[in-house]
């Protein structure tokens, strides 16, 4: 079972008008670039590929051991990896004060991972995928940089998920295996 740990975004309407304004400057583009679905924006904290069940059993159970406080974080910038002049994926980042809110969750998160034996597939970039590039477009950071200005919205970050990734030529599927919510926030468990 492809699976990762993430944080879903929740302030939709703010990050589809994002992605709204750069589909607009990047009209030319549109055949090349894909939106992220709303019900799949999220913050991937840890990312396994596919892992067996007793694998994702371990994971719930050292996931359920976690105990972080709700924090809100605040969007502030647009970028993209690997580079502007090649891009594959368009994101949207944090200001600084959110980046370190979402790294301690991310360090608690791998804390316990590391502890069944669970790596980081690489550096933790705290970071919401607007689009994935289909095709090569050329540098688009004079399009982007009109955008950078009008980058805001905070988002409440209180739950953790477990999530099923399943691949379908259309977009993936995402599902919850497991949530674990914050521990100043437990009556929103029930």
């Amino acid at each position: 079972m492809r699976s990762f740990i993430a944080v879903d975004c929740n302030n939709k309407e703010k990050i589809l008008n994002i992605q709204q304004m750069i589909r607009t400057s990047l009209l030319h583009l549109n055949g090349n670039i894909k939106p992220t679905l709303p019900e799949n924006l999220h913050f991937t904290l840890f990312f396994f590929g596919d892992i067996d069940d007793t694998t994702v059993e371990r994971i719930k159970q050292k996931i359920n051991e976690i105990r972080f406080e709700k924090f809100e974080i605040s969007y502030k910038k647009i970028g993209v990896f690997p580079s502007y002049k090649l891009p594959k994926v368009i994101w949207i980042g944090l200001d600084d004060k959110s980046t370190k809110k979402l790294n301690s969750l991310f360090e608690l998160v791998k804390s316990k991972m590391e502890q069944i034996g669970c790596k980081p597939d690489k550096q933790f970039k705290p970071h919401l995928t607007l689009f994935r590039v289909k095709r090569p477009i050329g540098n688009i950071e004079e399009y982007l940089s009109k955008h950078r200005d009008l980058i805001g919205g905070s988002e409440l970050i209180d739950k953790i998920h477990l999530k099923k990734s399943e691949l379908f030529p259309s977009a993936p599927v995402y599902s919850n295996i497991s949530t674990v919510f914050a521990t100043n926030d437990i009556e929103n468990e029930k």
